[in-house]
């Protein structure tokens, strides 16, 4: 993986790469999300990275045990990270120390990623449709 300044024309291999991962993990690798100046990625199985989007420091790289790497993860004002699906779900602190805020299993799992719309959640499983929000 690497990180390139968008401000170059052309070319910009050499003036514009800000940094580089010179091996991606194995295993599927889920969708990326920034947060302030984290990058998360969730990877199979179950291994959630950050990286410093500066320099590509790696912050941690923990165990979401369970958490499916398919689903694309949903980011929210607040500063919290939902790896969310029909199966089992993580909510963790968008910051550079691993905190997880919350987890739920539905136990209805599918490879969906989640919709949000009017702060509610939706996830679809194999057998249901959920929507998770405040009455």
């Amino acid at each position: 993986g690497i990180a390139v300044d968008p401000t170059g024309t052309g070319d910009v291999t050499k003036t514009h790469l800000k940094w580089k991962i010179p091996k991606v993990p194995d295993g599927s690798i889920g969708s990326p999300v920034t947060v302030g100046e984290y990058l998360f990625r969730l990877q199979s199985p179950d291994l959630l990275h950050c990286w410093r989007l500066a320099d590509g420091k790696l912050m941690f790289a923990d165990r979401l045990p369970g958490a499916s790497a398919v689903p694309s993860p949903v980011a929210t004002a607040d500063g919290r990270i939902y790896f969310a699906s029909a199966g089992k779900s993580y909510v963790v602190n968008a910051g550079p120390k691993f905190d997880v805020l919350g987890v739920s299993d539905l136990a209805d799992p599918s490879q969906a990623s989640p919709a949000v719309s009017d702060d509610r959640l939706f996830l679809r499983g194999a057998r249901n449709l959920y929507c998770i929000g405040t009455k």
